[in-house]
């Protein structure tokens, strides 16, 4: 759908107007929009009231008067109505294809066991006819002692499959059906030993909960035909839902559930087909030291290299998280000093891998939760500079829920992206639970360093991780920015704000993070991240001006429009 479907304020009386009568002299421009509160997020942080776009490009940028260089008169006039307008967000972390496998059934994001239990008793009750009863976001923290077992949803079905995603992705819970069906028993190996297995009794037999991907499917490929038209049916079903939210980019930091040239081929078809709202840039997925990533990456690399699917970095999964003790720490955990995780990959494997990726010109993103792993990953990033001719770097470190205070000035240093998840960055009930157990006061307070990082002089970047959380999964950009902002989710005011008010970022910094900070740490802020001529045409226009308004209120303001390469993918009218 093209920008001529926006029907807000179309000027009819373009006879009349001088500007335009004048630019009939020189019709370039397609579509051009006045009358706005433009806020292009170029260095400058310039403040437009126009632009003007033909096909998929901004052609100019700047008032009113300046239009008659470059509309003429096929050239169709919008008036904004005083709408703020941003680049189109950028998310500088998501999963769209493996969110797709995910986030099916019922949503289960609630903080009581009995709640999470009545949502799923009723569900079954409401769908009879349903061969597995499917649900996701379970939240983790809810557990003192142990973990959901099998015979809990034995309760409420035994006679079906029933398997519910953890709200961090990484886990499941499931029934003693489901354990039937995939063949699992007390005799059945571990999938990953120490990293992706099942959780079982003293007997040997699966209790009932799964941890980590790969034995997550081993379970999940039985209940389902894990195949391409099963998630081609997930992404076209939250594809609409990422416009409406503003988003027009994505990093795509993992494919799962398919063969990772089988989701960027579907990416790639959706383009074709006019179907894709969203730009993916994607990375080939590692957590297998044992496997060289370099060939199947450069493989991907060369046969996905187009505007709105590409092939680009190597994502590398460094450490787990800390609920179950296998994020990376330089100091020991409070509530259990002897648990000593492995890191994924080994450091000399790392070391040698990152070194011949920077050298054939590939960027690293890395999933590293502790700040040992963030380290680690500098360490192995300024290894690779030391050792290779310069070169235009952008490596992410994503997450780096903490970050040792010596290691905070390095991202500027190294020039290394700092990504994390806004939604994240406040005192919730996981972080209040399970963190605090695991690290104490003083390090939970250190959680999050966005305004540490940005002080320093490095780039950070708002990614949602979507669809994994700790607490609450969330892929909206303005729920992330609100959160930034205050260091408290929306509802939980009362809540202190993490690492206190000092904490706090300024809504400029969190705009600038899921905009053109975020494109930079992908390499694309020569294409997108702002508003400015020669750059494609990505846009969102609000219904308030987010610099203006309660920021603890950011979270509320209305996504109008979406334009995306040119395109409408979002208009609340038609809604």
């Amino acid at each position: 759908m093209k920008l001529m479907m926006i029907t807000i304020g179309l000027l009819t009386s373009l006879a009349t107007n001088s500007v335009a009568q004048t630019a009939r002299l020189n019709p370039t421009t397609d579509y051009a929009l006045i009358n706005g509160v433009i806020h292009t997020m170029d260095e400058a942080g310039t403040v437009a009231e126009a632009i003007g776009i033909k096909g998929n490009e901004i052609v100019y940028v700047g008032d009113a008067a300046g239009l008659a260089n470059v509309i003429g008169i096929g050239t169709e006039v919008i008036d904004l109505e005083g709408n703020m307008v941003l680049p189109g967000f950028v998310e500088g972390h998501m999963h769209p294809t493996a969110g797709a496998l995910i986030m099916r059934g019922v949503d289960l994001q609630v903080d009581s066991i009995d709640g999470i239990l009545e949502r799923v008793r009723t569900y079954a009750q409401e769908n009879p006819d349903l061969p597995v009863i499917h649900g996701y976001g379970v939240r983790l923290h809810l557990w003192d002692d142990g973990y959901g077992t099998k015979e809990m949803l034995d309760e409420i079905d035994a006679d079906r499959p029933i398997y519910l995603w953890g709200v961090d992705g990484h886990q499941a819970w499931v029934n003693s059906k489901a354990f039937e069906i995939a063949g699992i028993d007390e005799n059945t190996p571990e999938t990953v030993p120490g990293f992706s297995f099942f959780r079982r009794n003293d007997d040997g037999t699966p209790a009932g909960w799964i941890v980590e991907v790969p034995a997550q499917l081993q379970v999940l490929s039985k209940l389902f035909d894990l195949n391409l038209e099963y998630t081609e049916e997930g992404v076209r079903e939250w594809l609409p839902r990422f416009a409406a939210a503003g988003i027009t980019t994505a990093h795509d930091y993992g494919i799962q559930g398919l063969g990772q040239d089988e989701g960027f081929q579907l990416m790639t078809d959706l383009a074709a087909s006019g179907d894709l709202p969203i730009r993916v840039q994607g990375n080939f997925y590692w957590n297998d030291p044992n496997l060289d990533p370099i060939p199947p990456l450069e493989a991907l690399r060369e046969q996905f290299d187009a505007d709105l699917v590409s092939a680009q970095g190597l994502k590398i999964n460094m450490d787990g998280g800390d609920d179950a003790y296998s994020a990376l720490y330089t100091e020991p955990y409070s509530d259990n000093p002897d648990a000593s995780p492995d890191p994924i990959i080994p450091i000399d494997v790392l070391n040698e891998t990152v070194l011949r990726a920077d050298a054939a010109g590939i960027n690293v993103v890395c999933h590293c939760f502790g700040d040992a792993a963030v380290r680690a990953v500098l360490d192995a990033i300024e290894l690779a500079i030391s050792q290779n001719p310069p070169r235009d770097r952008r490596n992410v470190i994503s997450h780096a829920m903490l970050v040792h205070p010596d290691d905070i000035p390095r991202f500027a240093e190294l020039g290394v992206t700092w990504d994390s998840t806004g939604a994240w960055m406040s005192l919730d009930p996981a972080l209040q639970s399970v963190t605090l157990k695991r690290l104490g006061d003083e390090r939970v307070n250190r959680y999050s360093p966005m305004l540490a990082i940005a002080e320093a002089g490095g780039n950070v970047s708002l990614g949602s991780d979507w669809p994994a959380a700790g607490y609450i999964s969330e892929y909206r950009p303005l729920v992330a920015i609100r959160t930034a902002v205050m260091r408290q989710l929306p509802g939980r005011d009362d809540v202190p704000p993490l690492g206190g008010e000092e904490a706090r970022v300024s809504v400029d910094l969190a705009i600038r993070a899921n905009t053109i900070n975020a494109a930079y740490g992908m390499g694309k802020d020569h294409e997108i991240g702002s508003i400015e001529v020669g750059k494609l045409a990505d846009l969102v226009v609000l219904s308030e001006n987010l610099y203006e308004i309660d920021p603890s209120t950011i979270h509320e303001v209305e996504v109008l429009y979406t334009i995306m390469d040119g395109n409408l993918t979002w208009d609340h009218t038609k809604q």
